[in-house]
C-alpha cells in the first residue's frame, strides 16, 4: 500500500515538473521573441543615423585632410597647440585629484 502511494506521488511530481517545464519553456520563448523584436526595431531605427554619421565623418575628415595638405605649417602648429593644451589640462586634473597622504594611525595596544 505504501509503495503504491509513493509511486503515485512520484508520478504526480513528474507530471507537475513536466508541466512546469513546458510553462517555463513557453515563457522563455516568448521573452526571447520580444527581446529579438525590440532589438531589431532599435537596429532598424539606428541604421540610417549611423549611415549619416559615417557620411558626415568621412566628409569632415576629407575636408580636414585637404586643409592640412594646403597649409602644413598651420596644421602642425594647430596639432602642437592641441597637444600642449591637452597636456596642461591633464596635468591640472592630475594635480587637483591628488590627495594629501593620510597621517599614520597610532595604535595603543
Amino acid at each position: 500500500m505504501m509503495a503504491e502511494t509513493t509511486n503515485s506521488d512520484l508520478e504526480s511530481l513528474r507530471a507537475e515538473v513536466a508541466r512546469l517545464s513546458k510553462i517555463v519553456s513557453a515563457q522563455s520563448a516568448q521573452a526571447y521573441s520580444d527581446v529579438r523584436d525590440r532589438a531589431s526595431s532599435v537596429l532598424d531605427a539606428a541604421a540610417p543615423v549611423a549611415r549619416k554619421a559615417a557620411s558626415v565623418a568621412r566628409t569632415e575628415g576629407s575636408a580636414i585632410a585637404q586643409t592640412a595638405r594646403e597649409h602644413p605649417a598651420a596644421a602642425g602648429s594647430a596639432l602642437a597647440l592641441a597637444l600642449l593644451v591637452g597636456g596642461a589640462i591633464g596635468f591640472l586634473l592630475g594635480a587637483a585629484s591628488r590627495q594629501e597622504p593620510e597621517p599614520p594611525r597610532r595604535r595603543y595596544w
